[in-house]
Order: structure tokens, then C-alpha cells, then sequence
């Protein structure tokens, strides 16, 4: 699967939900042209991750809402054909120079049982390792560390999904919605119920293995781009 990700920013949050339920339509056409599927989704009031809430965690700007595309196969041609589009529905809604755009692979660690909150991270690389270490390293260690310490409840109460930023497709999307420039290397996405699903706040050290890992293939110094957001079901489908 290829996945094209808007991670939006906007100086009036309030705003931004009901400008996507505004153009929700003309996106759907859109997607549906390319044979792909849609998710819109805006941060969560009183998101964890916000600058008031994440205490000592490494510095994340805050995300303000996702409209994801997703289509099958490996090419991100008809991803690419509609990221102008895209981007000129959403409008003067969405702060384009603060906002970023991602096109890349979908690697799924664990399948998705909700998508009712989703946590988004996009993150970049060590400068000491390439884009394909990074990628390598990320999907078959760090992800197998996880795995091995969640038992078989915690792994089916979460979704978790890797997307693998390729870099001329995600800087061709940026420059095609005049977002600003950006280097993500991965964007993380994780599917769930509630926060409480999340093994971080559950699983005893957890959190601390993991940000530990971390070191080992993410930049620390750089800010993540980041937050908790909730989807909004399609408008006429029950919520």
C-alpha cells in the first residue's frame, strides 16, 4: 500500500474541522477517482502530546488535523495526481508553509481493530544513517522490540502501521501543495479505541524501552510532528 499523509497546522484549530466537513465531499470524489480510501481526522481536545502535556518527552509541534489517502500497489503516480487538489479544497483552512506532506510505503506491524483516536508521529533519521537503514532498522528491530514485550491482549487492542517516506514522491507532493519543505523519514500511526489502549501508559516499561531504542535510528534533536487525533466518521455513516 502507498500512503499520501497532509499534516496540518492552522492558527484557528476550531476551524479546521468544520472546514474539512465542508470540502468532505469534493476529497471523496477525489479519492474515489484514484481508487483510494480516505480518512480525516483533527488533534484531540486536551491531546497528551500538546506542549502543556508532554512534560520532558522530546519537543513535538503540535499537529492539528490528517487527511490520509491510501490506494493499493506500489506506485504513487495517482497519490501524486491528486495532492494539488487536495490541498486547493482544504484551502486558506490549513497554514501551508507550517504544514508537511508525506508519500510513502505502509508497513503494518499489527492490524488496525479502530481507528477511532490515532496517534501520528512523523519523525526524522539519525544524520549517520541513510533512508534505507533508517527504514530497515525501524521495521525489523525497533518494531520486533515492541512486539516482544506486549502480550497477545495489548498487541490486539492497538493498530500499528509504519510509513516508509519515499523522498522524491514526498518532496513532488510538498511542492504540488505548497506545504512546507520537509525531511521526514517515517511517519508512525497508531490505531486505537481510547489512549489507554496505548502500551506506553500500560505496559511497565515499556515507554522507556522504546524511547531508548529510539536513539538508535531517530534523531533526537529534531521535533516531531505530532499528535493525537480523532476521526471523523463520514458524514451519513454512524459514529
Amino acid at each position: 500500500m502507498q500512503r499520501l499523509i497532509f499534516l496540518l497546522a492552522t492558527d484557528q484549530p476550531a476551524s479546521l474541522e468544520p472546514a474539512l466537513r465542508d470540502c468532505e465531499q469534493q476529497l471523496t470524489d477525489l479519492v474515489t477517482s484514484i481508487g483510494g480510501t480516505l480518512r480525516l481526522a483533527v488533534q484531540l481536545e486536551g491531546d497528551p502530546l500538546s506542549a502543556e502535556g508532554a512534560g520532558d518527552a522530546r519537543t513535538i509541534r503540535a499537529l492539528r488535523g490528517v487527511v490520509d489517502v491510501t490506494i493499493d500497489g506500489d506506485d504513487s503516480d495517482p497519490l501524486l495526481g491528486i495532492a494539488q487538489p487536495v490541498a486547493a479544497a482544504l484551502g486558506t483552512a490549513v497554514d501551508w508553509p507550517a504544514s508537511a506532506v508525506s508519500v510513502g510505503v505502509v508497513r503494518q506491524v499489527l492490524p488496525t481493530p479502530s481507528e477511532t483516536l490515532m496517534l501520528t508521529l512523523a519523525a526524522d533519521r539519525l544524520p549517520s544513517i541513510d533512508r534505507p537503514a533508517f527504514h530497515e532498522y525501524w521495521l525489523n528491530s525497533h518494531a520486533a522490540l515492541a512486539m516482544s514485550m506486549l502480550d497477545d491482549q495489548d498487541k490486539e487492542r492497538m493498530g500499528y502501521q509504519q510509513v516508509h517516506a519515499d523522498q522524491v514522491a514526498s518532496a513532488r507532493a510538498t511542492d504540488l501543495a505548497g506545504a512546507g519543505a520537509s525531511s521526514f523519514d517515517g511517519v508512525l500511526q497508531c490505531a486505537l479505541a481510547q489512549i489507554t489502549d496505548l502500551p506506553h501508559l500500560t505496559v511497565p516499561g515499556f515507554a522507556e524501552a522504546i524511547m531508548k531504542d529510539e536513539e538508535n535510528f531517530a534523531d533526537q534533536s529534531a521535533a516531531m510532528f505530532g499528535a493525537f487525533t480523532r476521526t471523523l466518521p463520514a458524514q451519513g455513516a454512524s459514529s
